[in-house]
């Protein structure tokens, strides 16, 4: 009976004592993302100063923590709607106007670039002529054009937000391409190529395509002219440092780029028959003036002083001489 007030008194304190671990456990920040904070070596890395203070995320760090949040427990497929589109969230981290393709946007370059190759070309190919038809509802001086003379680049080019994400066929001269390694990824994507194309209605401004199959004719060189046609998923506005300044290109990402095996043939029509008649005309009456302008008259024959004797042959105002008499009496038959 003397040990019953202590053993109460023990479970009240290790009551107490639970309830006061239970809140300091409340209270411990949780960590960031799904994993272990241990286990991450930038969040050691933020660890400085006595106390174990933490300094402030620096501006690459905040956007690799949202990268990480967005896609590090992305599950779901790239596309919802069977490769009419891409995932809006996959494309959340990507951001026009920058150059190159910057880290955070890796993942979601890969698995688009995973995509376009996985989705049949054909259905592409299906799903960018509805978007050019809808693109053509919406804008009335599309309307009065043909089909095939939709501005397919010029339109991508001041509209991007229209195709984030979506697929866009362009056909044009292909004046470099590049083959690179893409690096370790889980995707099973190992080399890729690059190629630099000029439209018609590009106006000198090129589109940058990401692909991973080409023709086996199709040459990989810095300097190249080269008819292609492709469908791929536009992914960003991509900067480029051109001489001294920056430009910018739309980039696509596709599966395959089509190469057309004939010499490129000019945008322009050719001239016709009598555009050349008239030129060779134009020519040639430019010539008989400038022939006209430069002629010379020959001098008129002047008149003979000593009128000759025809009778006789040769002229008897130049008679022959005789070999058989001496030069001393030779004389002419007037003397």
């Amino acid at each position: 009976m003397g040990n019953r007030p202590i053993r109460i008194l023990c479970a009240v304190g290790a009551l107490i004592l639970a309830w006061e671990l239970s809140v300091i456990n409340a209270l411990q920040p949780l960590p960031t993302f799904a994993r272990d904070q241990a286990d991450d070596p930038a969040e050691e890395n933020r660890q400085e100063g006595s106390g174990g203070m933490r300094r402030p995320l620096t501006e690459d760090e905040m956007v690799e923590q949202r990268r990480q949040e967005l896609l590090l427990d992305f599950n779901d497929p790239p596309s919802l709607d069977h490769g009419e589109s891409v995932h809006p969230r996959l494309m959340q981290t990507v951001k026009d106007n920058t150059i190159g393709v910057r880290y955070e946007e890796r993942e979601a370059y890969l698995r688009v670039l995973r995509l376009a190759s996985e989705v049949p070309l054909r259905r592409q190919e299906q799903f960018a002529a509805e978007i050019r038809a809808e693109r053509r509802t919406l804008n009335p001086s599309y309307k009065r054009r043909r089909p095939d003379e939709f501005p397919q680049f010029a339109d991508l080019f001041t509209h991007p937000e229209f195709y984030r994400g979506r697929p866009v066929t362009l056909r044009g001269v292909m004046r470099k391409l590049t083959k690179f390694e893409l690096g370790k990824n889980k995707l099973g994507l190992d080399e890729a190529y690059e190629g630099w194309v000029y439209t018609s209605d590009s106006q000198g401004n090129p589109a940058v395509v990401i692909f991973t199959s080409k023709d086996d004719q199709l040459p990989v060189n810095g300097d190249i002219q080269e008819e292609v046609e492709f469908t791929g998923y536009y992914f960003k506005m991509y900067g480029y440092d051109a001489q001294d300044v920056t430009r910018k290109a739309p980039m696509l990402l596709a599966g395959e780029v089509k190469w057309i095996p004939h010499p490129y043939k000019s945008a322009y029509k050719p001239l016709g028959f009598m555009w050349y008649f008239l030129a060779s005309l134009g020519f040639l009456l430019t010539g008989y003036l400038v022939w006209q302008a430069n002629r010379k008259e020959l001098p008129r024959r002047p008149p003979l002083e000593i009128e000759p004797d025809f009778r006789h042959f040769p002229p008897m105002e130049h008679p022959a001489p005789n070999p058989l008499l001496p030069r001393s009496m030779t004389e002419t038959e007037d003397s």
